[in-house]
Parts: structure tokens; sequence; C-alpha cells
């Protein structure tokens, strides 16, 4: 019994590594871009949260006006779950601040605590 030479061999397994990366390659640049989104939003979200509970004014402030649109734009083009997690968590910063202009200590408690929940996100 015959197993073929090395040259055969190599070659299919080569013809296999072909098929596979054409396969999973599509799901891997699909996950990969997914993370980045999620990770980028995340972090807009934190940053622009951590401006607006040292600021006064808050409701003229472009930081709100920004995150109020980019919440409002994300959700619609959401994803995946983690994604949704992600803006629901920026929503809830949002209704916690409401029409206040100067943040109270425990709406700043309270954004805090979001913040601390967007961040143990695991993306």
């Amino acid at each position: 019994m015959e197993i073929g030479s090395l040259a055969e061999w190599v070659e299919s397994f080569a013809e296999i590594l072909a098929v596979s990366v054409a396969l999973f390659l599509p799901y891997y640049q699909k996950r990969k871009a997914n993370k980045e989104k999620n990770q980028q939003a995340k972090q807009i979200i934190v940053r622009t949260a951590n401006k607006l509970l040292q600021q006064t004014n808050i409701q003229e402030s472009i930081q709100f006006e920004e995150l109020t649109k980019f919440i409002s734009i994300y959700l619609v083009l959401a994803t995946n779950d983690t994604t949704v997690t992600i803006i629901q968590l920026g929503d809830a910063i949002l209704n916690v601040i409401g029409t206040s202009d100067q943040l109270e200590d425990e709406q700043q408690s309270q954004i805090t605590k979001l913040i601390d929940d967007l961040n143990k996100i695991k993306i």
C-alpha cells in the first residue's frame, strides 16, 4: 500500500488550507470589524460622558448634542447584541442627564456607575 509522495501530501495540505481560509476569512473579517465598531462606540460614549460630568450648562454643550445624535444614529445601525448593550447604556446616561443643565451628586454617581458598566463590557 502506497501513501503517495511527499509532494502530493504537501499539495493536499495546501489545498485544505486554502479552502479553510476561503471559508472562514469572511467570518473572521466581519467579527473583527464588529469588534472594532463596538470598541469605538464604547470609547466615544465613555469619553463624552466623562466630559459631561464636569460641565455646567450641559443642554447647550456640543458634547451633549454629539452624544445624543451618536446614540440615536448608532442604535439604528446596531448589528449585534454587544452593540445594542453599549448603546442602551449610552441611552441610560442620557436619561440620567435628562433636562438638567448641571448634574447633582446623585446623577454624577449614576453616570459614573454606567460608565463603569460600559468599561466592564468585554468586546
